[in-house]
């Protein structure tokens, strides 16, 4: 069988280094996210960042602000040198946010409807922020011009923002 490669919307944007260092960074991150997470006891500043995290679904506002955030910080962090270096940073603190609410959620013994209700829309929002780090970072170094990457930027804002409302919708399905 005759395999046929379909070009995607970021398939140019998947086979830049600088987006294999980005991933490998947001992994680290989540790694040592997660194992603060399932250390965190009592009293912990990690259980009290998980409970204002947790807090935000019920407030669609403020979940959809915080979700675009996310993604308002690359071009901010372009403006200061090396922006690899903070490009890689908010990658990162991504990663140790998503994986250490993830980890604090298990090690409350959480159902796995709970912890699916998270996941899920964190995929997509992980997966728009990589790629407008990966965006912004091919433009500082001049490998795309800025104006062709607007509607992809714009892309990725609209899927947090729609990651954010699918977070308050399980949000809304769980309590009821």
């Amino acid at each position: 069988m005759n395999k046929r490669h379909i070009p995607g919307f970021f398939d140019a944007l998947a086979r830049t280094p600088s987006f294999v260092f980005l991933c490998s960074m947001f992994l680290c991150g989540a790694a040592a996210g997660g194992l603060t997470g399932l250390h965190a006891t009592e009293g912990d500043c990690a259980l009290e960042l998980t409970a204002l995290l947790r807090e935000l679904p019920g407030q669609a506002g403020k979940s959809v602000l915080c979700a675009v955030l996310w993604l308002v910080l690359p071009p901010a962090a372009a403006l200061f040198r090396p922006a690899a270096l903070w490009l890689s940073g908010i990658a990162a603190a991504r990663g140790f946010v998503l994986a250490l609410s993830l980890a604090v959620a298990v090690a409350q013994g959480e159902g796995a409807a709970v912890l699916a209700a998270e996941a899920l829309p964190a995929v997509i929002s992980v997966s728009a922020l990589l790629a407008a780090c990966t965006l912004v970072w091919e433009c500082t170094q001049n490998a795309a011009p800025w104006a062709k990457s607007r509607a992809p930027f714009a892309l990725c804002l609209a899927s947090a923002a729609l990651s954010a409302l699918l977070r308050v919708f399980f949000a809304i399905l769980l309590a009821g």
